[in-house]
C-alpha cells in the first residue's frame, strides 16, 4: 500500500476489513474528517492496493450526489447484471475501475466525498443486499465529513469504532491532523533531505492538514533550500516564499492596530530580526513607545523576542509581511532608515548597508548616497567597506563619476586585509574601466605598494617611472613613497627632505619608516627605534591609501628589536600586532607575523619552532600573494637548514631569495635574507667566496652598519670568515666598523659585546672577552664565543670546558653542523665520547639509515664529493666513504644518481611525505658528525 504517514491506526483497520473480505464477509468502512485531511488520498491508496491484490475495484466520486441519487446508485448496483455494466452507466462518477483477477473474486466499492448528512447505519442493509446480489465478498469504503448527528459516535481518544453483526462488519474512523513526525517524513520526501527547524516552523502553519502542507512545501522548494552544517534542509539565504505559501500567515495580521502594523511592515523590510534601537531610529519612536506595539504583535503570533531585540515568528510570517509591500516602497523604507542611521552615527547596523539594499531594489537616491556612506565606513572598517564597495560596483544605478571612489575603497580594503593578489586583480579591473586620466593616476599610485608586497621589484620601478611623467599630477606626490623606500632613494638626507613626504598630509607613517631605515643603515640605532615607536600604542591596522601602511613600521621595529636581542619587547609587540590583525580581520598579514615569530624563535635557539613558523609564513604568503613577506621566512629556513646540516634544503631556499642585491631592494625587512645568502655562500663555496660577496654588497647599496646590525654574531662571523679567507684587511675594517658602531650606541651593550668579540679574534684580550660574554643573549652567539675561547686558550682543561659548553649550547639550539665542528676540535684534543643512541631499525630502506647516514645522503644528493661532504660534516673522507657504502647497501642502489633521486623524491613529498619534509626534518643529533 502507498505509504501514508501518520495513518497507521486507520490503515490497520482497513487491513483487518480487507482480510475479512477475503474470507467472504461483507464490510463497510466510513472515513470521516474535515476537508483537506487526506480522505481522498486514503481511498486512493486503499483502492490501488486492493487492485494490485487482485480485487475488482470501482471508485466513484460521490460529490454532488444527494441521498436520493445515492440510493439510486445502490439500486442500480443491485439490478446491474455485471459490475462493468454498472460502471458504464455511472461513468461520469467513476474515478477508477479495475476488473480484478477473477469473476468470483472479492469486490471493493469506494465512494469518495459523500457530502450528504445523516446516520451511517442506513447504508448497512443496502450493502448487505448488494453483497448477496453479487454473490461475492464485498467491502465498501466511504469518505465523508464529520456528522455529529450520526448514531454511531467515535471516541476521540481511539479515533475509531467497530460494529459487527453476523453478516456485515462496520468500521468508522475520523482522520485527525498529522502529527509532527509524519510532517517531518513528508517534508523529507519533498525536499530530499531532513527539514531543519526553520522549515518545520513553516510547516506548522498547515496545522497538520495535508491539503495545506503540500502547497507550503512546494513553496519552500520554489524558494530554494540548502543543506546546513547539521545536514538538515533550510531556506536558501535569498529565497523568497511564493504567495501560495505565505498566504496562510496573513490571518495573523488581521486586527493589528495601525501603529503595530506600521512597525511590522518596516521591521519586515529591515530583516528577519531587528534591534529595538534600529526600530526606534527607523520609526522615529522611542524604544519605550514601541513596547505596546511589540506586545500586540507577540500576542498575534507575529513577533517573538530574541537576543538582538525582536524577530518574526518564522520565515513564513516574515515573508508574508515583507512581500505584501511593493518593491519601490521597500526601497524607500531602506533608504530612509539608512540615512537616519548615518545621521545618528549608528554602526551596528550601519546605514550604508541599508542604502546598498535599497539600491539593489532600484532606489536611485540610495545609489547616489552610497559612495559617500562607504567612504565614511572605510575610515573605521575598511574590510567591510571593501566588501560593500564590491557589491556597489555591480549595481547599474551607481554613477560613473562615483565609481572611482568605490574602486579606491575596494583596493585599499583588500590591502588592509592583506589580500595582495585580490587587490592587484581588483586594481587591474579598475584600470580597464573608462575612467578619466586623473582617475587612472589616482588608482595607479597604489601599484608601487602592491608590487612591493608581491615581490615585483622591476614592475614597481616601471610604475614609479610612469608616475614621474610630466603630465601626471601625482608625479612627485605621495604615490611614489613606496618606490622611494624600495630603492632607498632617501640618500643621506633625513625624511623631512624627501619630496614625496612633503606633498601629502597623511604621509607621516611613510616618513617615519624612511627615516628609521636611513638611521638604521647609518648606525643610529636609538633614532631608528624612536621613529618607529612614536605610535606604538596605536593600532597598526589602518588604511594606507596607497602609502606604506602603519603595519610595516611595527614589523620593522620588531625585527630591529630581535637584532638587538630585546626578545621580551619583541614578543610583546608581536603579540599586540597579531591581536590587532585578528581583531580587524587582516589575516593576510599573518605571513609577516609568522615569519617574525620564526626569526624570534631561531635567534632564541628554538630551531624546531622557527621552521614550523617559517613554513606557516610561506603558506600564508603564497595564499595571499605577499611574495615580499616570504623573503624573511625563506631566510630563516636557509639559516636553520644550514645549522641542521641540511645543505640541499638551504640551497633551495637561497635560490628563491635570488641575487642578494635584488633582495636588498625590498628594504630593511630583508636583512636576514642577505645574511642567509652570505652564510650559504660560506657553507657551499667557502670563506673566500663569502668574503668576496660581503665586499661586493658593501661596495653597492649595503652599509657596514646595516650588515653588522643584523645580529651580535654578525661582526665576529665576518672577521672569522675573512681570516679564514686570508683577508686580514677586510677583517680589520669590520672590527673598526663594529667598534665605531658600539661607540655611537653606548646604551646598547650587546653591540659592545659583538665589537669586543670581533676585536679579540684579531688578537684581543681573552679576559676582557670573557667579561663581555654574559652580554650575549642568544645561544648561538654565546656558543660562538665559547668555541673561539676554546680554540685560543692555552690551558687545555679550560679549553676543553669552553669547547664542551659550545657543543652543548649548539646542540640545544639545533645547530648540528656547528656542534659537529666543535666535536672535531674536541677529538683533536683527544676527547672522544659516544653521542648517539642505539635504535631499532629495519635492515633495508630509508628507515634503516642512521642519522649520520642520512646526513651523508643529503649532502651527496646535493652534488658534493666525498671530500666536500667530509668537510661539511667535519669527518675524514674515509669515514664518509664507509657511510656511503652502508647507504648503498641499505637502499639497494649502486650509484650517486640513484641516491639523489631517492632524496629528491622524499623532499618533494613523494612516498607519503609532505612537501615541507626537507625543511621540517628532524635535526641531526650530535653523533651526525662523530664518524664513530
Amino acid at each position: 500500500m502507498t505509504r501514508l504517514y501518520g495513518r497507521n491506526k486507520e490503515l490497520g483497520l482497513l487491513e483487518t476489513l480487507l482480510a475479512r473480505g477475503r474470507e467472504e464477509q461483507t464490510g463497510l468502512m466510513v472515513v470521516a474528517g474535515d476537508q483537506g485531511l487526506g480522505k481522498t488520498r486514503f481511498l486512493e491508496s486503499a483502492t490501488q492496493h486492493s487492485a494490485k491484490s487482485g480485487w475488482e475495484v470501482i471508485r466513484l466520486k460521490a460529490s454532488g450526489l444527494s441521498v436520493i441519487s445515492l440510493r439510486c446508485l445502490i439500486d442500480d448496483l443491485l439490478d446491474a447484471p455485471t459490475l462493468e455494466r454498472f460502471a458504464d452507466r455511472w461513468s461520469d462518477w467513476v474515478d477508477f475501475c479495475h476488473p480484478g483477477d477473477s469473476a468470483k473474486g472479492p469486490v471493493l466499492l469506494a465512494l469518495d466525498d459523500v457530502d450528504w448528512s445523516g446516520p451511517t447505519m442506513w447504508a448497512v442493509p443496502a450493502i448487505r443486499s448488494v453483497g448477496r446480489r453479487l454473490g461475492r465478498p464485498l467491502v465498501v469504503l466511504m469518505s465523508c465529513t464529520d456528522d455529529s448527528r450520526d448514531s454511531f459516535p467515535i471516541d476521540d481518544d481511539s479515533q475509531a469504532q467497530q460494529l459487527t453483526d453476523s453478516t456485515v462488519t462496520v468500521v468508522r474512523c475520523r482522520l485527525l491532523p498529522l502529527p509532527r513526525e509524519a510532517i517531518e517524513h513528508i517534508a523529507t520526501e519533498a525536499l530530499g533531505m531532513r527539514p531543519g527547524r526553520e522549515i518545520m516552523d513553516i510547516c506548522g502553519h498547515a496545522g497538520g492538514v495535508p491539503a495545506r502542507l503540500m502547497p507550503l512545501l512546494d513553496g519552500v522548494v520554489e524558494a530554494g533550500v540548502i543543506q546546513g552544517a547539521d545536514g538538515a534542509a533550510r531556506l536558501a539565504p535569498n529565497g523568497v516564499l511564493p504567495p501560495q505559501a505565505w498566504s496562510l500567515a496573513l490571518a495573523r495580521f488581521t486586527g493589528l492596530s495601525s501603529g503595530t502594523r506600521q512597525m511590522v511592515d518596516v521591521g519586515s523590510v529591515l530583516g528577519r530580526s531587528s534591534s529595538l534601537r534600529t526600530l526606534s531610529v527607523a520609526l522615529g519612536r522611542t524604544e519605550l513607545n514601541l513596547l505596546p506595539s511589540i506586545r500586540e504583535a507577540q500576542d498575534a503570533g507575529v513577533l517573538v523576542e530574541d537576543d538582538s531585540g525582536v524577530s518574526f515568528t518564522d520565515a513564513l510570517v516574515w515573508h508574508a509581511a515583507r512581500e505584501n509591500m511593493p518593491v519601490p516602497v521597500r526601497g524607500a523604507i531602506l533608504r530612509e532608515v539608512g540615512r537616519r542611521l548615518l545621521v545618528t552615527g549608528e554602526t551596528e547596523p550601519a546605514g550604508d548597508e541599508y542604502l546598498l539594499r535599497a539600491a539593489r531594489l532600484g532606489d536611485r537616491p540610495a545609489a547616489a548616497d552610497l559612495p559617500d556612506a562607504l567612504t565614511r565606513r572605510a575610515r573605521t572598517d575598511p574590510v567591510t567597506a571593501a566588501e560593500l564597495a564590491a557589491q556597489a560596483l555591480r549595481l547599474p544605478l551607481v554613477a560613473k563619476e562615483a565609481q572611482l571612489g568605490l574602486w579606491q575603497i575596494r583596493v585599499d580594503g583588500l590591502i588592509f586585509s592583506g589580500r595582495v593578489v585580490d587587490a592587484m586583480e581588483c586594481l587591474a579591473d579598475a584600470l580597464e574601466q573608462p575612467l578619466k586620466p586623473e582617475a587612472v593616476d589616482a588608482l595607479r599610485i597604489r601599484l608601487p605598494l602592491l608590487q612591493v608586497f608581491s615581490g615585483g621589484v622591476e614592475a614597481a620601478a616601471e610604475v614609479r617611472r610612469l608616475l614621474e611623467r610630466s603630465d601626471s599630477p601625482h608625479g612627485s606626490g605621495w604615490g611614489t613613497l613606496p618606490a622611494d623606500r624600495l630603492f632607498h632613494r632617501t640618500g643621506d638626507a633625513g625624511p623631512e627632505l624627501e619630496p614625496a613626504s612633503r606633498t601629502h598630509p597623511d604621509d607621516l607613517t611613510g616618513r617615519r619608516l624612511l627615516g628609521s631605515s636611513q638611521a638604521w643603515r647609518d648606525g643610529r640605532v636609538q633614532r631608528s627605534l624612536d621613529l618607529l615607536g612614536e605610535d606604538t600604542g596605536a593600532s597598526v591596522m589602518r588604511t594606507c591609501n596607497g602609502q606604506v601602511p602603519p603595519f610595516l613600521t611595527r614589523v620593522t621595529r620588531i625585527q630591529y628589536l630581535v637584532s638587538l636581542r630585546q626578545f621580551a619587547d619583541a614578543e610583546t609587540e608581536l603579540g599586540a600586532v597579531v591581536a590587532d590583525i585578528e581583531e580587524h580581520g587582516s589575516h593576510g598579514w599573518r605571513a609577516a607575523t609568522e615569519s617574525l615569530r620564526a626569526l624570534l624563535a631561531l635567534e632564541q635557539g628554538d630551531t624546531e619552532t622557527a621552521v614550523e613558523a617559517a613554513t606557516s609564513g610561506l603558506d600564508l604568503a603564497e595564499r595571499y600573494g605577499a611574495g615580499m613577506l616570504s623573503l624573511l621566512a625563506h631566510a630563516v629556513l636557509t639559516i636553520a637548514s644550514l645549522r641542521r646540516m641540511q645543505l640541499l634544503s638551504a640551497r633551495r631556499h637561497t635560490e628563491i631569495l635570488g641575487d642578494p642585491l635584488s633582495v636588498d631592494r625590498s628594504g630593511g625587512v630583508t636583512q636576514p635574507a642577505l645574511w642567509a645568502v652570505l652564510m650559504m655562500t660560506e657553507a657551499n663555496d667557502g670563506p673566500r667566496a663569502a668574503t668576496a660577496l660581503a665586499e661586493r654588497l658593501l661596495s653597492e647599496r649595503v652599509t657596514r652598519c646595516a650588515l653588522l646590525l643584523f645580529a651580535p654574531y654578525a661582526a665576529p662571523w665576518l672577521v672569522r670568515t675573512a681570516l679564514a679567507a686570508e683577508r686580514p684587511e677586510f677583517a680589520a675594517r669590520t672590527v673598526a666598523a663594529a667598534r665605531s658602531l658600539a661607540e655611537e650606541n653606548r646604551n646598547w651593550p650587546v653591540l659592545a659585546a659583538a665589537a669586543d668579540h670581533a676585536r679579540w679574534l684579531l688578537g684581543g684580550d681573552a679576559d676582557a672577552l670573557q667579561f663581555t660574554a654574559g652580554l650575549h643573549r642568544d645561544p648561538w652567539a654565546r656558543a660562538q664565543m665559547e668555541e673561539d675561547l676554546g680554540g685560543a686558550t692555552e690551558d687545555r682543561n679550560a679549553a676543553l670546558r669552553h669547547l664542551q659548553r659550545a657543543a652543548q649550547t649548539y646542540a640545544r639550539a639545533g645547530a648540528s653542523r656547528d656542534a659537529a665542528r666543535v666535536r672535531q676540535s674536541l677529538r683533536s684534543q683527544g676527547v672522544r665520547r659516544r653521542h648517539w643512541k642505539n635504535a631499532n631499525r629495519p635492515d633495508t630502506g630509508w628507515a634503516a639509515l642512521t642519522d649520520t647516514e642520512r646526513a651523508v645522503a643529503h649532502l651527496v644528493a646535493a652534488g658534493m664529493t666525498n671530500r666536500q661532504t667530509a668537510q661539511q660534516m667535519f669527518l675524514s673522507p674515509h669515514t664518509v666513504n664507509f657511510h656511503l657504502r652502508n647507504i648503498y647497501r641499505k637502499l639497494e642502489i649502486a650509484s650517486r644518481v640513484n641516491l639523489a633521486t631517492i632524496v629528491t623524491t622524499r623532499r618533494e613529498g613523494v612516498q607519503g611525505l609532505s612537501p615541507n619534509y626537507w625543511s621540517s626534518d628532524q635535526q641531526l643529533p650530535l653523533d651526525a658528525a662523530s664518524g664513530e
